[in-house]
């Protein structure tokens, strides 16, 4: 909405609250529900709030012990009625410090930088996600899928056809468009592809919708989970995200039907995808940030390859309808990972692709990934070209938190380790 528009609601007296959101390090929405004059009040000016919250880990853990305010300046342009709650709005914010400078930690504020850099170049990038999530049930307080549909099966739809149905509706009324929704590979797994639109845009609706997916699942009296693997005998989830390469006019720049490689790509594309394929490991780190993320790749159908090529196996797919559409897919990503954070890496590392004029050969490995997150935390940590373009606070902080997860990790004693171990040496 514009921000005339956004009064006129306010004065309507249709809203009494309003949610100021905005996304941590990790990609967790934090924020809180004001009172329509105290939001009024914070437009210009922001809403203050401890800078602990940047720090969290996934279970709400700080790991400094000293911090200072942050500011949370709403986004006008984010502003929507939640369409399930009474009177009640929500707005995406920027973080800044109390200058009024953005944050070192606002990847909201390093995805408009990186936009802007790329702009400089005479390029922009269109994108849509494609995540996936599971809908599930505790039974003797384990979790399990909420139904028991096949892949791509009509069953899948017909048995959560009521909060699919809902689902979309809510999707839409905050103007995310829904392409797609297909029943996946695992019960109670399902994927919903979004329409392409600007990168920031996209983000945003992508921290939306994750919300939105959650308290759909809640007012049915299930759980959602996007964790890239929360089952050993079942599939894991992903998110693909489809990406056009245009210029600043929003021509497609990355189409070359003359291409001698046969891939139907552009010079200019070549370079940019060179340069995300340089810095993949790095990326890997962001994309696929969790201890739990690795395990998805000893699956047989997960994309692994570190290349550009037609196969689904490869990490950048060149689809069938390439030269008519000029889309490619990056099959990496978790649907737990910062999308504001991830599109800035992939888009700094396509600009030193362009920079340097790299060029990158097709339909075969270029690379090898790291194999678990301590591996693809050092890669990252090593990068110091993505680490200038990211922000070395930005990028430390990232790996602080990370480091922490795994030290945590490592000191937990499993169910595996108990059945294994405990009667060894009898």
């Amino acid at each position: 909405m514009l921000r005339d528009e956004v009064l006129e609601v306010l004065k309507s007296g249709r809203v009494d609250y309003v949610r100021v959101v905005f996304a941590d390090i990790l990609g967790n929405s934090r924020g809180r529900s004001l009172r329509r004059i105290e939001f009024e009040k914070s437009l210009n000016k922001g809403i203050e709030y401890s800078e602990a919250l940047l720090y969290l880990d996934y279970k709400d853990t700080p790991i400094k012990q000293r911090y200072g305010d942050i500011f949370a300046v709403p986004d006008i342009s984010t502003f929507v009625l939640i369409p399930y709650l009474e009177r009640t709005a929500r707005v995406l914010s920027f973080l800044t410090t109390q200058d009024n400078s953005p944050h070192p930690l606002c990847t909201r504020s390093l995805l408009t930088r990186s936009i802007d850099k790329l702009a400089e170049l005479g390029y922009n990038i269109k994108v849509a996600f494609e995540p996936t999530f599971y809908l599930i049930n505790f039974k003797d307080g384990k979790p399990v899928p909420a139904d028991e549909a096949r892949a791509f099966s009509s069953e899948g739809l017909m048995e959560q056809q009521n909060f699919l149905r809902d689902l979309i509706k809510y999707l839409e009324s905050v103007n995310i468009q829904v392409q797609y929704i297909n029943k996946h590979y695992a019960p109670g797994q399902y994927e919903i592809t979004f329409s392409m639109g600007e990168a920031l845009e996209e983000a945003d609706s992508l921290i939306t919708a994750r919300e939105i997916i959650r308290d759909t699942a809640r007012l049915y009296h299930l759980y959602s989970t996007f964790m890239p693997k929360p089952f050993k005998e079942y599939p894991s989830s992903s998110m693909d995200i489809y990406i056009k390469l245009v210029d600043t006019q929003n021509k497609s720049v990355g189409v070359d039907t003359s291409d001698p490689r046969g891939l139907g790509l552009s010079k200019i594309l070549y370079s940019f995808l060179a340069g995300i394929l340089e810095h993949i490991s790095s990326i890997l780190a962001i994309a696929a940030p969790t201890i739990n993320s690795y395990k998805r790749y000893r699956e047989v159908v997960t994309p692994n390859v570190a290349g550009i090529g037609n196969e689904r196996h490869f990490i950048i797919r060149i689809p069938s309808t390439y030269r008519d559409l000029g889309v490619f897919e990056f099959r990496l990503a978790d649907p737990l990972a910062n999308p504001y954070l991830l599109l800035s890496s992939m888009i700094f590392a396509g600009i030193d692709g362009i920079e340097k004029g790299l060029d990158i050969d097709v339909n075969y490995e270029v690379s090898t990934l790291p194999t678990n997150l301590k591996e693809a935390l050092y890669k990252l940590d090593s990068d110091t070209k993505l680490k200038y373009y990211l922000g070395k606070e930005l990028v430390d902080t990232f790996i602080e938190l990370k480091k922490k997860e795994i030290e945590d990790y490592e000191k937990e004693i499993t169910e595996w380790e108990i059945n294994s171990y405990l009667k060894s040496g009898w």
